[in-house]
């Protein structure tokens, strides 16, 4: 049996393209060869890393890359364009999105893919994301069980990399619809505050600059005021 932890479950309802606002725009996007977008900021996270390091005086240590997938995933899963995916070449919105990950598996050089139910708080959801590392460990893969899934959000962490944009892999998209977000390096500047370049992409189709306006505020929130999310 798959471990729970692991199994990403969400209910799906497909909109009616009859009354669907979004029709319009989404056949004229998805018409086009190419309809990924996406937006770069320079979040900064100088609160979270304070957050983290005080947390981390006591004995449960915080990773600062499981902050980054629940935040991330909680600030993503309050916007209902970034919870819409193409599935069997219709528009369907979930009621909840998964995060999915990369991950080097131990003794390895190249990445896996991995990906966890989102858990009821941090702590649950952290343990999902050690489990889901846990089994990268014991069978990695670029295409682990589940990872077919549209409810799902791409993460990435891009180390010593402080860059100003960047791009991902993408295929079809009257498939491939699940938004992708990249964690790059820290850096810190003349007054002491830590930004770290954050890239979201996704489905011009889905979604527009306002709803990544919407998510970049929500997790700048959450970023400034860990303590009331974590």
């Amino acid at each position: 049996m798959k471990d729970k932890n692991i199994t990403t479950e969400s209910k799906i309802t497909f909109l009616d393209m009859e009354k669907w606002e979004r029709a319009e725009h989404f056949n004229f996007f998805q018409s086009m060869r190419n309809s990924q977008y996406g937006f770069t900021v320079q979040q900064d996270v100088t609160e979270l890393l304070a957050y983290r390091k005080n947390q981390n005086t006591t004995s449960d240590k915080l990773r600062f890359s499981d902050m980054l997938y629940y935040l991330a995933t909680l600030a993503g899963n309050k916007i209902p364009e970034l919870r819409t995916r193409i599935v069997d070449g219709k528009p369907a919105i979930y009621d909840v999105i998964h995060p999915a990950f990369t991950y080097i598996p131990k003794g390895r050089n190249l990445h896996a893919n991995c990906l966890c139910r989102l858990g009821r708080d941090f702590k649950e959801t952290s343990a999902n994301i050690d489990s889901a590392r846990q089994s990268a460990d014991e069978n990695p893969s670029l295409t682990p069980a589940g990872g077919e899934q549209p409810n799902l959000f791409y993460f990435s962490v891009v180390n010593g990399i402080s860059f100003t944009s960047a791009s991902n892999p993408w295929g079809d998209c009257n498939v491939d619809s699940v938004p992708r977000i990249l964690f790059g390096h820290i850096t810190e500047n003349e007054s002491g505050r830590k930004f770290m370049p954050v890239t979201a992409e996704a489905l011009h189709g889905l979604m527009d600059g306002k709803h990544f306006g919407d998510f970049f505020k929500i997790f700048d929130e959450m970023c400034r005021k860990p303590e009331d999310y974590l």
